[in-house]
Order: structure tokens, then C-alpha cells, then sequence
């Protein structure tokens, strides 16, 4: 029976491969599973072996091309290849095609717009928000949704965001402490100096409603004194129901649309109030006429404000953008070093350092540093 493939070769069939480049422009690549790559960024995988197809690092995975051990000590500092493996697949670039890249981005996008809703409350009414306000608020915020980043993380970080345009807040959280009848002053102490309100006795509980940023404090401190209490969580977001609304849309988020809604209610009384006064004296139809006036001046003004905002951040990015630019143009990507004006750039590629580095690159080897350019210098004339 004739063998037509050999049995020791390992196909690269139904894999990713993590790039990661370091500081001294040297590429390596590990072959992983895709999902099990993302399940382990993810907290959930921690066996590198159900990660992993292939036990290797690689300087090019495609042609099969394993890294030395020289390399890798050079590069990481280490020959442990499970922490050169660890840093790669938290660091390195995971290969994802662009249906998938933009099915994982939706799936976080939802979860984070979820967690934003369960957990957060307009923080003048106490309602509940809905998904399509969330939504809007988050685009004008311009929230970069990231896929390498847990979702609870991005999550407060774009309520953090969220709070400097909008009325906005985290829901209060409904907490209960246990305790024995010889330790209530102690846990009520300790409560008092949290400067908690609002503390309901329960037979042999507390039930106190705290800011969610406290719960952590609080349960280090019933840890600390080693209190013979429990804490318990009754209910973790306390939000106000709405009666008699059937569109919860109508509770808007940013403050300048909230004072713009305002002026067209006052608009709507007075076109009633016009209605019905229509028979009165010449006096008050100019008055009122003023008053629609002023409240269209005071539209104008809010619109001009908000697009002179936007031009100004405009601006910033341009600049950032262009500083960016600048630092990409005169940079030196074999000897890793960039300069300011191009006068210094051109000067750069006639050194002999830099004439040095092109001729190891060119050998597929690795580009030296000023230093250790200088010791071969010395070296080569001391063999001289």
C-alpha cells in the first residue's frame, strides 16, 4: 500500500495565527484555534493545550519556520516558553476575517448596551432608560467598541463617559448585613461611617440602599473586622416605575435637549393660551410674540454652541493626527529611532550604523542597537 502523505506532518487546516512583533522589529507567530484563542482572552480557556495546535513559536508559521532559542531569549528575556506563548496570545494581532470581526463587534456592542441598561438610571427622575436612548447617547459620545477587552470593563468605562454629557447615573444598590445581636453596635458603626442613610433594622439585620461604587468597600471592611456578619445583595439596580407612559423614549438623556424640550412645551402652552385669548387686547399679542422671539434666539444660540464645540474637538484630532503623521515620516525602522526634521532623517541613512543594519536585514539577520553597533566596532579593530 503506497503512503501518498507522511504521517509526521502536522496540516494547518481550521487555525489562526497570532502575529506579535517586538521592540527590535522581530516577528513571531503562534497556530492556535480561533475560538479557543478567543475564549482564553476572554478568561474563560486557561489550559494552553486545548489553545494551541502546534507547541511551537514560529518566526513564520506558514512555511513551518520555528523560532531558535536564541531569539527568543533575546527578544523576551526568558526560555520559558509558556510565558513567550502567554505574552503572544495577549499581545500579538489574531487573524479574524471581516464578517467575523463585525459579528464579534455587534455581539459586544449589545452586551455592553445591556449592561448599561440593567445597571444605569436617568439621575434626575430615577427611571429606568431605554435601549434606543442608550444607543444615541453612546454615538454622540463616540464610544470605541473593543473586542480584546471584557465587556464589563468597556461597560464602566463608557459610563464614565456617558456622565459628563448626559444625565446619567449607576442605579443604587439594595444591600442586607447579618449580624448577631452582640455585634449590632459594631455593624452599625461601621455604617455610620461610610455615612450610609436610610438604615432599616430587620430582626437581625441591616437593609441599607448603597452607591454601587461602595460595595466593595464594604464588604473589605466586614472581612477586615472579621464581624460574624454576612453581606447579601437584595437587588442590584433600584429603579422608579413609570406609571402612565407608555413610550419610555420620552425620558431624554443630554442636557441641552432637555432644555430645548422645555421651550417647546412653554411654545405649546402659549399657542393654547393664544387660542384661547384670541379676543384680547393688541398689547398682549406683541408680548407674546416677543416672548416666541427670545425663546428662538435662545435655540440659535444653543445650536451655535454645540456646532463651535464640535469644531473645536475637529481641530484637536487634526492636530493630534498631524503630529502623528510628523513622528511616521521620520522614523527609521531598522535602527527603531525617529528624529524631528529630515535634515536629521537623511543624515541617519549615511551613517555607518544604519548602512550596518541594512546589510544584516538583508542576511535575515537581527538589527543592532547604537551600543551594540559600537562594541562591534571596537571588537572589529581590536582584531585588526
Amino acid at each position: 500500500m503506497r503512503v501518498t502523505q507522511p504521517v509526521g506532518i502536522v496540516q494547518m487546516t481550521n487555525i489562526a495565527i497570532i502575529k506579535y512583533r517586538t521592540n527590535n522589529n522581530q516577528k513571531f507567530e503562534i497556530a492556535c484555534y480561533k475560538n479557543k484563542a478567543i475564549n482564553w482572552r476572554n478568561g474563560v480557556e486557561k489550559d494552553l493545550s486545548e489553545v494551541l495546535q502546534v507547541y511551537e513559536v514560529f518566526t513564520n508559521a506558514t512555511k513551518g519556520d520555528v523560532a531558535s532559542g536564541r531569539e527568543l531569549f533575546y527578544c523576551f528575556q526568558t526560555n520559558d516558553k509558556d510565558q513567550i506563548i502567554k505574552t503572544i496570545l495577549e499581545k500579538g494581532d489574531l487573524q479574524v476575517g471581516d464578517k467575523e470581526r463585525e459579528a464579534q463587534l455587534e455581539h459586544y456592542y449589545r452586551d455592553i448596551i445591556k449592561f448599561i441598561q440593567d445597571k444605569c438610571i436617568h439621575a434626575t427622575s430615577g427611571r429606568p432608560l431605554t435601549q434606543q436612548s442608550i444607543e444615541y447617547a453612546v454615538s454622540k459620545v463616540q464610544f470605541v467598541v473593543k473586542t480584546d477587552k471584557p465587556v464589563k470593563l468597556q461597560a464602566l468605562q463608557c459610563i464614565k463617559k456617558l456622565k459628563e454629557c448626559f444625565y446619567i447615573k449607576r442605579a443604587p444598590m439594595k444591600v442586607s448585613i447579618s449580624f448577631i445581636d452582640e455585634q449590632m453596635d459594631l455593624v452599625y458603626q461601621m455604617l455610620q461611617e461610610l455615612e450610609l442613610k436610610d438604615i432599616v433594622q430587620q430582626n437581625n439585620k441591616f437593609i441599607v440602599i448603597i452607591d454601587p461604587q461602595l460595595f466593595r468597600t464594604l464588604s473589605t471592611k466586614v472581612n477586615d473586622n472579621q464581624l460574624k456578619s454576612t453581606l447579601e445583595v437584595i437587588e442590584a439596580a433600584i429603579k422608579q416605575q413609570i406609571d402612565g407612559i407608555d413610550n419610555l423614549a420620552q425620558v431624554e438623556l443630554e442636557q441641552r435637549l432637555e432644555k430645548l424640550q422645555i421651550s417647546d412645551s412653554d411654545d405649546s402652552d402659549e399657542e393654547q393660551n393664544q387660542k384661547q385669548k384670541q379676543k384680547g387686547p393688541k398689547k398682549n399679542k406683541q408680548q407674546k410674540k416677543q416672548q416666541l422671539q427670545q425663546q428662538q434666539q435662545m435655540k440659535k444660540q444653543v445650536e451655535e454652541e454645540e456646532q463651535n464645540q464640535i469644531k473645536q474637538i475637529q481641530q484637536q484630532q487634526k492636530k493630534e493626527n498631524a503630529k502623528s503623521d510628523l513622528t511616521k515620516q521620520f522614523k527609521c525602522t531598522q535602527c527603531l529611532i525617529s528624529f524631528d526634521t529630515n535634515q536629521e532623517f537623511k543624515q541617519h541613512y549615511k551613517t555607518d550604523w544604519h548602512l550596518n543594519n541594512t546589510k544584516l536585514k538583508q542576511n535575515g539577520k537581527i538589527c543592532l542597537s547604537y551600543e551594540e553597533f559600537l562594541d562591534y566596532q571596537i571588537q572589529k579593530e581590536m582584531t585588526k
